[in-house]
């Protein structure tokens, strides 16, 4: 598939991502709510480690669209499977003007497919797209694809406990108990110097893990780790947070910060000291000095994961939209 090089649509063209930095930073940061995923530092990184062809459209001043051409002529969103959210970057009221726009400009390139995944529900993209495809000849379906649970912070971490069911509150309230009953345990959100040496922490734990868990931090994942959080924590944006336990790092969360938003990207504990709930407490101190920061979400992302909904989250849809060529 050769894309066309000329103007496709009124204000839609392809740009070098380094001309847009500028404007794509101020985007990114005025969507509500932020998400780190639509920054240029997250699609430059993302971009290093995949193989597709990386697209780059500006519409007029209003918005970006980081999108990749594969090898077999499928136009999708930068960032691949690791890129926990994807979307057009719009400035405020202009999300469903852009995402036309965009959709505008994919038709003139005619592929032969779009998989556009991992859009928030909630946001107006998908259905200012897929009218535009449908228009064109495209076969478009649609539907949720996967959850992506966020919490909702209060003013105090004692507000939050409160929040939870009696359950809920109950089992976190033993939970604690029982550890710091067990030993002398403390939370902290790494300092810049502790960074090296946190991170080292989080891949040896996760390779002390069993099945997908260890797995998963296969060489390539780890180079994309430590490439994230070199791009991320210059601009204080990487949040590491410690669980220590009589003195060892028993657990390391890995996560950003993006303005009220923190978000839990991955996390690795010690399996021996698993009967003393190490995850789910650091989760809740993890929310504590979230809260005493000032922040106002906590954005666990993509996943179901129980342990996500007994911390209190709420249930927020990503959706997917394919399409072919009829």
């Amino acid at each position: 598939m050769t894309l066309v090089s000329q103007e496709t649509d009124a204000a839609c063209i392809q740009r070098e991502p380094a001309e847009l930095h500028p404007v794509w930073s101020a985007l990114a940061a005025q969507r509500q709510p932020p998400t780190i995923f639509l920054t240029p530092e997250w699609i430059a990184v993302a971009r290093a480690h995949e193989t597709t062809q990386p697209i780059t459209l500006g519409v007029g001043d209003r918005g970006i669209a980081a999108l990749a051409l594969e090898a077999d002529g499928t136009i999708t969103f930068a960032g691949g499977q690791l890129t926990d959210e994807q979307d057009v970057i719009a400035g405020p009221g202009a999300d469903t003007a852009v995402a036309a726009g965009v959709a505008r400009w994919i038709v003139a390139q005619d592929p032969p497919r779009v998989r556009l995944e991992y859009v928030p529900e909630e946001r107006p993209t998908l259905d200012a797209i897929a009218p535009v495809l449908t228009e064109a000849g495209y076969r478009v379906t649609r539907g949720r694809q996967t959850v992506s649970p966020v919490l909702d912070l209060p003013r105090s971490y004692d507000a939050y406990v409160n929040s939870l069911d009696k359950t809920e509150r109950h089992e976190l309230r033993r939970k604690v108990r029982r550890l710091e009953a067990a030993g002398v345990a403390r939370f902290r959100f790494a300092r810049s110097a502790e960074h090296a040496a946190m991170l080292d922490r989080f891949f040896a734990l996760h390779r002390l893990s069993r099945g997908a868990k260890a797995d998963f931090m296969s060489l390539a994942v780890e180079r994309f780790f430590r490439d994230v959080a070199d791009a991320l924590a210059p601009l204080d944006r990487l949040r590491l947070g410690v669980l220590s336990f009589d003195g060892t790092d028993a657990a390391v969360l890995f996560g950003f910060a993006l303005g009220p938003v923190i978000a839990l990207y991955n996390a690795a504990y010690d399996p021996g000291l698993a009967s003393l709930s190490v995850g789910i407490v650091s989760h809740a101190w993890a929310i504590r000095e979230a809260i005493a920061d000032g922040y106002t979400t906590y954005d666990l992302l993509r996943g179901g994961e129980p342990y996500k909904y007994d911390l209190g989250a709420r249930e927020r849809w990503l959706a997917r939209l394919d399409a072919e060529r009829a």
